[in-house]
């Protein structure tokens, strides 16, 4: 089992999905359909990361953080960046 599949089974609240984006985005969490959207074309080591940092937004309050120069944009992001760091501590520190 890869890194990216033992993720993927320790977060079964969410669906992931593998499709197709532009280069500049890694992925995409759908609150309402509870799926989060991987990038196909990122290497395994990002697809990872988005992972974590998308189930990190999945915990945000339903919002559009499409505008990057918002302050709350910048927060949630913050805290889903923080949210894939520690996660990734403690799934891969233990093994």
């Amino acid at each position: 089992m890869t890194d990216l599949e033992h993720v993927l089974d320790l977060l079964p609240t969410y669906c992931f999905y593998f499709v197709s984006m532009p280069n500049a985005w890694h992925g995409a969490v759908d609150y309402d359909d509870h799926a989060i959207y991987l990038n196909e074309n990122d290497n395994d080591y990002v697809q990872l990361m988005t992972a974590l940092h998308e189930y990190g937004h999945a915990d945000d309050i339903h919002a559009d953080y499409s505008n990057k120069k918002r302050y709350k944009t910048l927060l949630a992001e913050k805290q889903a960046n923080m949210t894939a760091t520690r996660l990734m501590s403690e799934l891969f520190t233990q093994m």
